[in-house]
């Protein structure tokens, strides 16, 4: 969430300041003063969707069955739906999962809370439906 939050906020603190600077010095007409806030707003907004969009994506795990909801809506992911499941990592040694299905890949990574509990979750699912992965290599079974 921190890539989203600081350079949103340092935008939303930095852009009135300088365009309040320009305005002052250079003398812009009330047509540019216009256009630059309804570009701050509009981008304001914008930067506020984003940022509601992260905070409620929820994934939950429940009788197999993977569900992802956020301010859009739910998807429901069954096993049987499930191609291939990944995991990886990253240069900083965080997990990422990526579910791929037949019509979308979803990564996951510790982003979604609580990820210990989902990736315990996840790997009993990927087990008990054999759903094809790289899980063995990835705990050193192979």
């Amino acid at each position: 969430m921190k890539p989203l939050v600081i350079p949103g906020l340092v935008y939303l603190i930095l852009y009135p300041l300088l365009v309040g600077c320009a305005s002052y010095f250079l003398d812009l007409p009330e047509f540019y003063l216009f256009l630059l806030s309804g570009i701050y707003l509009c981008s304001a907004l914008i930067i506020l969707l984003i940022w509601l969009t992260a905070k409620t994506k929820r994934i939950i795990v429940d009788q197999s069955v993977i569900i992802f909801s956020s301010l859009f809506g739910k998807t429901i992911i069954e096993p049987k739906d499930i191609k291939k499941a990944s995991f990886a990592w990253t240069k900083h040694n965080d997990e990422i999962v990526l579910l791929k299905t037949r019509k979308k890949n979803y990564y996951l990574s510790d982003l979604y809370f609580p990820f210990n509990e989902l990736l315990t979750d996840l790997e009993e699912i990927i087990t008990t439906y054999n759903i094809r992965s790289n899980l063995n290599s990835h705990y050193g079974l192979n």
